[in-house]
Parts: C-alpha cells; sequence; structure tokens
C-alpha cells in the first residue's frame, strides 16, 4: 500500500507539474515568437491548464483521503493498546476464591472504532476485510459492555454470596466465554493491522509488541 501511494503521489505530482510547464512553455512561445499571430496555441495552453488543474484537485482529494485513513489508522492502534491495557488490567483477574468481592470493572471504549466506520476513511477497496472485523469487534465491545453493567448491578444492589460472585466470575472467565471470545477477537484486529497495515508509519510503534490477553 506504502508503495503504491507513493508512486501515485509522484505520478499526479509530475503530472500536474508538466502540464504546468508545457502550458507556461506553450504561452511563452506563443507570444515571442509566433507573437500571438497562431491562434492554435490557445486552446492547447488553456487545455493543458484545465488538464493541471482536474489532476491537482484529484491528487489534493486523493492525499487528503490518505491522511483521513492514517488517523483513523492511528487512532484505531491506540485503542486497541488501551483495550489491551484495561483487559490485562486486575480488574479482570481471577477472584480469590477465599476473599471474593463485588467489583467495578472498566469499560472498553470503541469511539475510534465509531468514528473508523462511518468516517469513510476505509471505503475505497482492499480494506473490506477491516470493515468486517471492525463491526464484529465493536459488537462485541458493546455486549461485553452491557454485560458489565448486569454483573455490576447484580453484586452492588443486594448482599450477594461468596459462591454466585465466584460463579459470575466464572462464567465470565470460562473458556470459550465471554472474555474468552473478546480476547480472540482483540487478536485478530491487532493481526489484521499489523499484516495489512504495518508498514504505515506509526502504526507498528503504536502497537508494539504482541501482548498476550488476560489469563493466557
Amino acid at each position: 500500500m506504502g508503495l503504491v501511494s507513493r508512486f501515485s503521489r509522484q505520478f499526479f505530482a509530475a503530472a500536474t507539474i508538466s502540464c504546468l510547464l508545457i502550458a507556461l512553455g506553450t504561452c511563452v512561445w506563443w507570444v515571442t515568437v509566433a507573437e500571438g499571430s497562431d491562434s492554435r496555441f490557445e486552446p492547447v495552453a488553456s487545455g493543458l491548464a484545465l488538464v493541471a488543474a482536474i489532476t491537482g484537485v484529484y491528487a489534493e482529494r486523493r492525499a487528503a483521503a490518505r491522511e483521513r485513513r492514517a488517523q483513523a489508522l492511528y487512532a484505531l492502534t491506540d485503542e486497541l493498546v488501551k483495550n489491551s491495557e484495561l483487559l490485562a488490567g486486575e480488574s479482570f483477574l481471577p477472584q480469590d476464591p477465599l476473599a471474593p468481592k463485588a467489583r467495578v470493572y472498566p469499560r472498553l471504549v470503541q469511539s475510534a472504532t465509531d468514528a473508523a466506520l462511518v468516517s469513510g476513511a476505509f471505503s475505497e477497496p482492499g480494506h473490506d476485510a477491516l470493515i468486517a472485523l471492525l463491526h464484529r469487534w465493536r459488537d462485541a465491545v458493546h455486549d461485553f459492555n452491557r454485560r458489565l453493567d448486569l454483573a455490576e448491578l447484580r453484586t452492588y444492589v443486594s448482599q450477594v454470596p461468596a459462591e454466585e460472585l465466584l460463579a459470575i466470575d466464572e462464567a465470565m472467565r470460562r473458556p470459550g466465554g465471554q472474555l474468552d471470545g473478546l480476547c480472540r477477537l482483540r487478536d485478530d484486529v491487532e493481526r489484521l493491522l499489523r499484516g495489512r497495515y504495518g508498514r504505515q508509519p506509526g502504526v507498528a510503534a503504536r502497537l508494539g509488541p504482541g501482548r498476550p490477553g488476560p489469563g493466557r
């Protein structure tokens, strides 16, 4: 992606400058050498100037789209790192079987995911896999946060015996359960970002080394 984008920028820049220089040279020759007697050069110069303008506008739009995509990627990687830290934090460690207690869980963030999906930064062909995975990730985060709301509501509204606190924790952490599935999906997002967009400057650096999920 980086190589193609670089060649694309160079092509449009060269085309724009070339058309402008040729148009300028034609105008100078027409005025000084031909003394304006041959009107055939007027549409040539005007046409080249229009081509240069259109090419420049298209190149500017492509550059703006690349910038939006880069900013969306940076926000996604920063958000993924933040959620990884939350999932690996103390709040999601196993309960002490001898002294379980009610917990207030941190909520995972998804604002960058929402923004990336609605902004159109990845609307061009070639980003279908990322879009599909971000939809799955957003739905999983929303569902996980809702389940945390229910767990907190259950444990804080009334006195809950230790056995029920442990049961809630075990249900969340069981193999193939909600937390395990969310961590696997998080790993899928990271692998896609590293593999497909890792050459984008700043993405790999923001992700840092691979991180194991909680309890792994």
